[in-house]
Order: C-alpha cells, then sequence, then structure tokens
C-alpha cells in the first residue's frame, strides 16, 4: 500500500498524458485515485480529493490547513488524502498537471472552476460532496468555495464533512470550524486595519 505522502509527490510531479503512466513511469490521475480508493477501502475512509496548482494562494492555504498539527489528525481519521495538479501554464518546465488530471475533472466535475476545488468520494469513486456551493436563491448557479476562508464557504465546507465523515466529533468539529475563523482572510483584514 502506498503512503499519502506518495501519492501526493506522484500527483505533484506528474507530467502530461492520460495513460495510467507516463514515459517517465508517473502514475496517471486514475491510477492516484485508485490508489487512494484502494486505501480507503482497507482502512474503512473516504477519499478527499483536492485539485491544486503552484499558482494558486488559495490552494497554499489549504494545504497549509490540512497540514496543520491541530487539523492533520483529524483528516486523518476520516480521509485518504490525495491531491492533484492541473491548470498549471502549459511553458512553466517546474510544474506540471498530473497525468490525466483534466479528464479525471471532467468525468467528476465541470473543469472550469476555480481552485482549489475539493471532491469528498466514498472508497469506490461515487462523489459525496464537493466545494461546490448552490448560490442561496438560485437553483441553477452554483460557485466554488475554494479554501473556506468566509462565512459562507466555512459553513458549506461543514456540510461537506457532515457528509463524508458522519461520525466526526463536536470537539473535532469545534477545532476545525475554529482553526479557519482564526486563519480566515477577514480576520487578518479586521487586524491589520486596527492597527
Amino acid at each position: 500500500m502506498k503512503s499519502i505522502s506518495t501519492l501526493l509527490l506522484l500527483g505533484l510531479l506528474a507530467g502530461p498524458g492520460i495513460s495510467q503512466t507516463t514515459d517517465r513511469g508517473t502514475p496517471s490521475a486514475d491510477k492516484i485515485l485508485k490508489d487512494a480508493e484502494a486505501s480507503a477501502r482497507d482502512q474503512n475512509k473516504n477519499v478527499l480529493l483536492t485539485i491544486s496548482a503552484s499558482w494558486c494562494g488559495p490552494c497554499h492555504l489549504l494545504q497549509n490547513f490540512l497540514a496543520d498539527p491541530a487539523i492533520r489528525p483529524i483528516f486523518d481519521r476520516y480521509f485518504v488524502k490525495v491531491t492533484m495538479i492541473h491548470g498549471e501554464h502549459p511553458d512553466d518546465s517546474r510544474h506540471q498537471d498530473t497525468p490525466g488530471a483534466g479528464d479525471l475533472l471532467d468525468s467528476l466535475h465541470d473543469t472550469g472552476t476555480s481552485l482549489p476545488l475539493m471532491i469528498m468520494l466514498n472508497s469506490s469513486g461515487k462523489v459525496i460532496a464537493d466545494s461546490i456551493h448552490p448560490v442561496y436563491g438560485r437553483r441553477d448557479v452554483r460557485a466554488n468555495i475554494g479554501y473556506p476562508s468566509s462565512p459562507v464557504g466555512m459553513a458549506w465546507f461543514m456540510v461537506m464533512l457532515s457528509r463524508a465523515a458522519p461520525s466526526l466529533t463536536s470537539n473535532e468539529e469545534a477545532t476545525i470550524q475554529k482553526w479557519l475563523h482564526q486563519h480566515s482572510g477577514n480576520e487578518q483584514l479586521e487586524s491589520s486595519s486596527t492597527q
């Protein structure tokens, strides 16, 4: 069984292509997700798939959130986490898309959404929840919350968690909400405007 850090590293180092592996032997997005689903089945967890890019500031905020020592154990308890790269600039030789990430994203969701995109799947690959929030009062409009820093984004993120990690404890919920509130852009703006 591959470790999550190996899956993450493979997702970050991937080059273009859609086959199971590239000519450099880097696994495709499908292979990475299938491995994550197998790990999730073995561990009785769900999968948290994050679509990210090197140029995306909110993507880095989301990765910092998921890696924080107060938050990481909570997500590790309920999810096998994997990050795939999509939307890198074609002329950027240092950062490349995970092979087949666009095709996988098309099969799971619209590729035209903003980043980061979070998709929570069960161990069979069925989407449980994603970061695309229905816009209040509009049945035909949905918007990606990205990194959940706004009150609406935080609320939708907690809905996502209630669907994909229904046994999340009230203490774990409170820890997540407190962390997001303390690290929200609004909080940072308020503190800088009072100086």
